[in-house]
């Protein structure tokens, strides 16, 4: 292919475009007055350059489109400021962990405690369940006791209402059991 052939030209410019496009920079139509063309073409190509791209605000500045100030270098009195917000800022993430870590150990005891509380509950609750138990097996043998018991108090009923020989006898034997 020719230097200047229609289809070196061609290649040369999509290897261009590619060569834009791998860096980020891709081809838009810009509708603008006819004086603004070439202020915009030079802040394209300082945009551009392979060699030292400028942003755009910096580009358009240079080419002279840009109505703002330029911007003012920062001072030294920035410096110590941004070092003291730097230090508060340390010095609050300090805080807030050891806040943070206090928070935590609290939390933990009260969890502890919590949990011995629900242990004795559960003692307690064991001990109720025992004491229910034995309760209730008190009130069983209770309850033979006062069957038997009533047994016996109709057996010596019977035994004092005995007619004749036979229940004197078993009177006078008996003595004070039956009184």
């Amino acid at each position: 292919m020719a230097k200047n052939s229609r289809d070196g030209n061609r290649l040369r410019a999509a290897r261009r475009r590619a060569a834009l496009a791998e860096r980020g920079i891709k081809q838009v139509l810009l509708m603008a007055p006819e004086q603004a063309h070439p202020l915009l073409k030079q802040a394209a190509t300082l945009m551009t350059r392979d060699d030292d791209p400028l942003e755009p605000l910096a580009a358009l500045r240079r080419a002279g489109g840009a109505n703002e100030p330029e911007p003012v270098g920062a001072s030294p009195d920035l410096g110590a400021e941004l070092e003291a917000t730097k230090a508060r800022i340390a010095e609050i993430e300090r805080q807030a962990e050891a806040r943070l870590a206090m928070v935590i150990e609290a939390a933990e005891r009260r969890r502890r405690a919590l949990e011995a509380e629900q242990e004795k509950a559960r003692a307690n609750a064991v001990e109720a369940q025992k004491a229910a138990k034995s309760a209730q097996v008190a009130e069983g043998r209770a309850e033979e006791a006062l069957r038997r018991a009533e047994k016996a108090e109709a057996t010596i009923q019977q035994a004092k209402a005995m007619p004749g020989l036979k229940g004197r006898l078993v009177r006078f034997l008996a003595g004070d059991v039956l009184k």
